[in-house]
């Protein structure tokens, strides 16, 4: 797997990967999203900051292998899920 933007490799034999979701939604909807942030994998980590008063989610996780790639990709594809929904039934 070659390194890219986000990825860092370890002494440990893992590899970290990183992604940032700026999102058009105010800070206030990180709410709506922190309840599903429940029994998270060790070594993943999920943090919503607010920049220029809009939600920025940035997800972290350090990938020992390919089964922890899926892990990530089912998180991030709930996290964008629950933005949909935010986005779908709240005027903007």
């Amino acid at each position: 797997m070659s390194r890219g933007p986000g990825m860092q490799n370890s002494s440990r034999g893992y590899t970290k990967l990183e992604i940032k979701l700026e999102t058009p939604l105010g800070c206030d909807y990180a709410n709506a999203i922190m309840p599903d942030d429940v029994d998270l994998p060790v070594g993943l980590d999920i943090r919503y900051t607010c920049i220029d008063e809009k939600l920025t989610i940035y997800l972290s996780y350090s990938l020992e292998s390919l089964g922890d790639l899926l892990t990530l990709k089912n998180t991030l594809d709930e996290v964008i899920r629950a933005l949909q929904i935010i986005e779908k039934t709240i005027p903007l």
